[in-house]
């Protein structure tokens, strides 16, 4: 069994929640129009949730038209290759955000990000690639009405906490499938060949790092949090955001204990790997130690040479051998003696 193959059992690939574009109202579905392709919307009260799924230019115009966003900012949403940052404006606060998710076509972890727009009345999200946890929480903001009051009741900056909140509290369970591939790795130390759970063991503690590499930049751009004076960012938000960073920081520290318990993993391994090759090379010694009298012994006696001791002696066979095995006894009682085997 291939651990890092089955130690995971996380969804990362979902087709597009919607293929066309549509504006959702917590009533009957409308068609948009064709210029507002890839934008899909969610009404509730004054509040909205905009989704731009992998936009184009012509979305990053509706943006700019719509919301006067700055320059660099719509740049950042036109690019994967953003690091996580809480950016503030005048009349509105971006985020980039990056979610970390199993990839079972390579089995690596990788990153989803997300780019998060707060106006005073709306929250717009852009990404570039199917996200499942979001995908589904979308989902069900269109079709479960208690819910979508619930993300939207307190306003736009609660409908963004409770977005990215949501999300990550999806991390965990991928956090539960690295605990039990660790455990995986655990009971295989012992009953696997060391080429399988070698290999496994830095498959896992290479994703442990890459998680780590996602989640650092993500807490200490939340840390932030409470330095922020904006209007749309009070002293309540302020409250919800801390939760997160809660979140993250608990994130974190599994990651360290995983980090750490692979690292202790990594070194008991190689240590009974180590003992197993001394033993093995122990034991070739004796036999090694043990044949090196009687090799000489016998090439003595190959020898064409006259006058040897017992050479012509009738019993001279059974005289060797016996003196051969005697040297045999001696040596192991010696290695026995000295705890040698």
């Amino acid at each position: 069994m291939n651990t890092h193959k089955d130690f995971f059992h996380f969804v990362s690939h979902t087709p597009p929640l919607l293929k066309m574009s549509r504006i959702i109202h917590p009533g009957p579905i409308i068609e948009g129009k064709k210029k507002e392709r890839h934008i899909h919307k969610i009404h509730h009260m004054d509040n909205q949730l905009i989704v731009l799924n992998n936009p184009g230019k012509k979305d990053i115009l509706y943006l700019k038209k719509k919301y006067n966003f700055h320059p660099i900012h719509l740049e950042d949403v036109s690019s994967t290759l953003q690091r996580p940052k809480i950016d503030i404006e005048e009349n509105y606060i971006f985020l980039v955000l990056h979610f970390p998710h199993f990839n079972h076509e390579t089995h690596k972890i990788e990153s989803n990000e997300l780019d998060l727009f707060l106006t005073k009345n709306d929250v717009i999200a852009v990404k570039h690639h199917p996200f499942l946890p979001f995908d589904e929480m979308v989902k069900n903001l269109c079709n479960k009405k208690k819910e979508r009051v619930e993300f939207f009741e307190k306003g736009a900056g609660f409908l963004l906490y409770r977005l990215i909140d949501n999300l990550v509290d999806s991390i965990f369970p991928l956090l539960d499938q690295i605990d039990k591939g660790l455990e995986l790795i655990d009971k295989e130390v012992y009953t696997k060949s060391p080429k399988n759970v070698v290999e496994n063991l830095s498959f896992l503690r290479r994703n442990v790092i890459v998680f780590q590499t996602f989640i650092r930049p993500e807490m200490n751009a939340f840390l932030t949090i409470n330095e922020i004076h904006h209007p749309l960012m009070d002293k309540e938000l302020k409250t919800y955001f801390t939760n997160i960073t809660d979140h993250l920081k608990k994130i974190w520290d599994r990651l360290e204990d995983i980090n750490e318990l692979s690292g202790n993993l990594s070194s008991n391994f190689e240590s009974y790997v180590s003992y197993k090759t001394n033993e093995t090379i122990k034991v070739l010694t004796v036999f090694s130690v043990i044949l090196l009298p009687l090799t000489l012994l016998s090439g003595i006696y190959g020898m064409n040479l006259a006058n040897l001791p017992l050479a012509d002696h009738p019993l001279a066979i059974f005289i060797i051998g016996l003196f051969m095995f005697s040297i045999v006894t001696s040596m192991l009682i010696f290695f026995k003696i000295k705890n040698w085997i």
